[in-house]
């Protein structure tokens, strides 16, 4: 129950909706009761007329139209009802994806490291669904069910005690049975709603991959292990099924026997004049409407458990906290004005663990001036994207401060500091949409005429025209319908238009063949001018060209220096790399190439 307490909780804000669908609901339910009521006046009336007692015409005839009206009036308010339901339905679905989607967006970057996008748009989906049906359940079964079940027992009262005490003692006791066979129910409910996250997880990432899945032949493979999943899901909805229904059969049997002993009784003691015929039509009937509340308890509750089971891992989603915050009171981040060649960005002492006890950096100390090279050097997974992310603060230090432009970064509104730096990561990704929509992305107020300078500084803007609808063409899901290298030059572009002081190069060149690396490279060379750079690349010459560069080894700063300052060092790690390159240059050997490639580099 503590689950629908909350998603009560969560959607508060529409208590004004609810309590008016209430208004029309509580009405539907006590108009429904008057036509039991005008029944009984109806064959009192045609029993006393059949008797030889005076009864108008008049008077049956304004009872009759009485139930016209209340029928009419029924069906009014109930369309009327349903229209706002849908209303509401859509303003649920809004809220609820709007809550979820804002908050995936503040989650730290740790958080989709270790979860799979499909499984998050699943868990949102159903979360959404599971809570919206249960809103609309609650006002149009739950409610007006159980306002007709006390009314019923009250009205019953007036007749008959025993009967009214009767269903007031069968009512609790079915829904306790009810409930113990639901909780059984939703314990089946979590268990395939947590192989359907992985399955349905899967499925989002094969059709992202579906190029790889295609080109190993794989369809076979990942057909059968999504029906593997499918058939677990089926095994346990199996069980989940025949125990509900089971527990239901029973229910329902019971029930059925207490009721007609029900209507024995009230036949019997009519049959001993101690009702009317028509107080008789009345009392039946109004058993029967509380059938209906007892034998829909069993699906009411069903869909209480459901809603906990559907909603529990949306609001798990929601729980989870970032372990990135902006601080209370955090300022926005402003580049001080400085003279060129002054310090910018520095690392004191830092060092930084993904898991706890294994350090990925350790005691990382550097500075980079404003306006230069600074180039990172060492073999894989010894840093240097680790450096990028602490630097943007995808992730914090568990020692050390961070500065830029002076202010310790983690003093200073997230939103702001990332506003300092435009990236252009390996793997170029691209949004489904325009040429010209992905551009204008690192600057949502650029004009048309600033979009299509800036692709033709970024050497992008001679293809793009050679596209059927030039900047306005689609380009398919990340991108699909480009080259690596166009895509490439589309996210220089990108962050280009952006204008930020300090560019973040994370191998931007290192998936791409020689031709498209030329063309790439003359756009890099645009979007460095002027600016500060941080650059990870694959070829020592562009390495080569940097004004400083940092060389770590076992998370740890080995080398720091110039070019011409590192090469002085015989013994030092960069010089034997570029001995190596140099070696692969006079004699190509496939274990000077290794040794290379164990760096990221390709010469």
């Amino acid at each position: 129950m503590r689950s629908i307490f909350r998603i009560i909780k969560f959607t508060k804000q529409y208590a004004a909706w609810y309590i008016f669908m209430g208004v029309f609901v509580i009405t539907i339910s006590l108009l429904s009761l008057v036509i039991p009521y005008i029944s009984k006046l109806i064959v009192d009336a045609i029993v006393a007329a059949m008797t030889g007692k005076p009864v108008a015409i008049t008077y049956i005839a304004i009872l009759l139209g009485i139930t016209l009206v209340t029928d009419i009036t029924i069906t009014t308010l109930t369309a009327i009802s349903q229209w706002i339901g849908d209303l509401l339905s859509v303003k649920l679905q809004t809220h609820l994806s709007k809550q979820f989607y804002q908050h995936i967006l503040t989650l730290h970057i740790g958080y989709f490291d270790n979860e799979i996008t499909g499984k998050i748009v699943n868990k949102m989906y159903r979360g959404i669904l599971s809570i919206t049906d249960f809103i609309q359940n609650m006002l149009n079964n739950f409610l007006p069910f159980f306002l007709t079940a006390f009314v019923t027992i009250i009205l019953l009262a007036h007749y008959s005690l025993f009967i009214a005490i009767l269903l007031a003692i069968l009512f609790p006791i079915y829904i306790i049975i009810s409930h113990s066979s639901s909780t059984a129910w939703m314990g089946y409910e979590q268990q395939k709603n947590t192989i359907n996250d992985e399955s349905q997880g899967r499925v989002f990432e094969s059709l992202v991959g579906i190029r790889v899945i295609k080109s190993f032949a794989a369809e076979i493979a990942e057909l059968t292990a999504f029906l593997k999943a499918r058939n677990s899901v089926e095994s346990l909805a199996r069980k989940q099924t025949k125990q509900w229904h089971m527990y239901d059969f029973v229910r329902r049997f019971a029930l059925n026997i207490i009721l007609f002993g029900i209507f024995s009784y009230i036949v019997y003691f009519t049959y001993l004049k101690q009702f009317t015929l028509g107080e008789m039509t009345f009392l039946l009937q109004l058993v029967q409407q509380a059938r209906f509340p007892l034998f829909a308890m069993s699906f009411i509750l069903g869909q209480i458990q459901q809603a906990s089971a559907g909603s529990a891992d949306y609001f798990k989603v929601l729980e989870t906290e970032t372990l990135i915050h902006d601080k209370p009171g955090a300022s926005a981040f402003h580049m001080k004005d400085a003279k060129p060649h002054t310090q910018l960005i520095k690392f004191d002492h830092v060092s930084f663990q993904y898991e706890t006890g294994k350090n990925v950096l350790t005691d990382i100390t550097f500075a980079i001036n404003r306006g230069e090279k600074f180039a990172l050097v060492g073999e894989s997974g010894q840093g240097k994207s680790t450096i990028v992310n602490l630097l943007l603060r995808y992730y914090e230090p568990q020692k050390g401060t961070i500065t830029v432009s002076g202010e310790n970064i983690q003093t200073v509104s997230q939103d702001s500091l990332h506003k300092q730096f435009a990236v252009v990561f390996q793997e170029s990704l691209l949004f489904s949409g325009t040429i010209m929509e992905n551009i204008r992305y690192g600057r949502p107020d650029a004009t048309d005429d600033m979009v299509i300078r800036t692709a033709k500084a970024a050497n992008a803007h001679d293809f793009i025209q050679s596209l059927p609808q030039a900047y306005h063409s689609t380009i398919g899901e990340r991108g699909v319908k480009l080259s690596g290298g166009q895509k490439q030059r589309i996210a220089i572009a990108r962050a280009m238009i952006k204008n930020a002081p300090i560019i973040i190069l994370d191998e931007a060149t290192s998936s791409l063949d020689s031709k498209s690396e030329l063309e790439v490279q003359k756009g890099l060379n645009e979007l460095l001018k002027g600016r500060t750079a941080i650059i990870i690349a694959h070829r020592l010459s562009t390495i080569a060209s940097a004004n400083h560069l940092l060389v770590l080894h076992a998370g740890r700063v080995a080398q720091y220096g110039t070019h011409t300052q590192l090469l002085k060092d015989h013994k030092g790690l960069y010089a034997q790399l570029v001995a190596l390159q140099h070696r692969l240059l006079r004699a190509p050997s496939e274990d000077t190439k290794e040794q290379l490639q164990s760096f990221d580099l390709v010469g």
